[in-house]
């Protein structure tokens, strides 16, 4: 198959996968790099942290960028490259990635919408959908994926940048460094929607090769939530929130966040 060819193959593809999904991370290769050396970042679909890795195609995103010592940076990548990004730190410390999509439109039979708001805890939306009269109509949303890496750079913290939000509209803030934590701590987050607490959001734990784990909890109302960190892995962190449209011909809207990071 021609490169070109087997390119466009892979975006219809992947396309088609992104919107049945749902869980969509990045991940870091490795979490914990040393100094000046490139870290690879790939962008993953699937289920319990296990799926797909989807290439690097800018007209999917809208930003895909880094913190670091110097400010925020575009992720290094080329069109159709798998891993999508890498990104290279002479700096000591604690750093972000952030990624944000361009919107997409999925429409769900009425049977499959409901259970897909079960699944993510949005009975509110399943409330309000009854008591507009739409319990039986197709389930037709716009949706964008807000999602974020930690990784630790060499042994010391000179630059800490856990906590930065890329001004994301769904954002998944860890209040302490979990490069700071090990397995049996408690790591406290705070969700926020729109720059405010997002509250009684359902958040999934996930670890990575742990296919039996599964953590859900909800946050308060102040957006905040206190995982356990049980185990030592490759944690995804995930929620969602929704909204009703107010952009024509759109019934809803949903924000999907993410955060990883890797305990030891």
């Amino acid at each position: 198959m021609k490169p070109i060819t087997f390119l466009f193959f892979s975006i219809l593809v992947t396309s088609s996968t992104v919107i049945r999904a749902h869980e969509f991370w990045l991940e870091a290769q490795p979490f914990y790099q040393k100094t000046d050396r490139t870290t690879e970042i790939t962008i993953n679909v699937g289920q319990q942290m296990d799926g797909q890795s989807l290439p690097n195609i800018p007209a999917w995103y809208r930003q895909f960028d880094a913190i670091t010592s110097d400010g925020l940076k575009p992720v290094g990548g080329e069109l159709g490259r798998d891993p999508a990004g890498y990104v290279s730190i002479k700096t000591p410390g604690v750093y972000a990635i952030g990624y944000e999509s361009m919107k997409k439109s999925v429409t769900l039979k009425p049977e499959k919408f409901t259970q897909y708001l079960k699944q993510e805890g949005l009975e509110k939306i399943i409330k309000y959908r009854d008591q507009l009269n739409e319990s039986e109509k197709n389930g037709f949303e716009l949706f964008y994926r807000n999602v974020k890496a930690i990784i630790k750079v060499g042994d010391k913290n000179e630059h800490n940048f856990y906590n930065y939000d890329f001004n994301h509209p769904l954002n998944i803030s860890p209040l302490q460094n979990p490069y700071e934590l090990s397995k049996g701590d408690d790591l406290r987050v705070q969700l926020t929607f729109k720059q405010k607490p997002a509250a009684n959001l359902l958040l999934h734990g996930k670890i990575k090769n742990k296919p039996e784990f599964d953590l859900s909890l909800r946050t308060d109302a102040k957006g905040y939530a206190t995982i356990p960190l049980a185990h030592t892995g490759v944690w995804l962190l995930h929620t969602v929130e929704m909204i009703r449209s107010e952009q024509p011909n759109i019934d809803w809207e949903s924000y999907w966040a993410s955060l990883t990071f890797e305990i030891r």
